[in-house]
């Protein structure tokens, strides 16, 4: 009897320990290959008309498909923060940062002239900050 006990509780240690592993063997991988990772970005500019070259006050800057933008002021400059996520290509065995398309609309339509909407592409590549300077066209 005292050897089944003993049996027991050596294997019930070893079973202790073997989940310890597991876990943090799991937690390691998950940290190292888990979530997809990114980095935080500043996307600022300024916005001006492409006919008359002054700035342009109310349009919406924003990420497409994300909830994070700006409304010019009466300067037309701009500032919001965004999160960017790594995407890798390697076609041509070269790592490169997935383009962002930022999307410029006039929202108030009638306060300062009627712009068209427009998008830029950017490449952030890792910055801390982008900076863009747009001109939009009159509609």
């Amino acid at each position: 009897m005292n050897i089944m006990k003993n049996i027991i509780k050596i294997s019930s240690k070893i079973l202790g320990w073997f989940v310890v592993a597991l876990g943090f063997s799991l937690s390691t991988v998950t940290c190292a290959y888990g979530a997809p990772e990114g980095y935080d970005i500043k996307i600022s500019g300024t916005v001006k008309s492409a006919t008359t070259n002054q700035p342009i006050k109310g349009i919406k800057v924003s990420r497409q498909h994300n909830a994070g933008y700006a409304i010019t002021d009466e300067k037309g400059n701009f500032s919001f923060h965004t999160h960017i996520e790594d995407r890798f290509y390697t076609n041509d065995s070269t790592v490169r940062y997935d383009s962002v398309p930022i999307l410029f609309a006039d929202i108030d339509s009638t306060e300062n002239g009627y712009f068209a909407d427009k998008t830029v592409i950017i490449a952030p590549a890792r910055k801390d900050e982008v900076k863009i300077n747009v001109k939009l066209e009159n509609k």
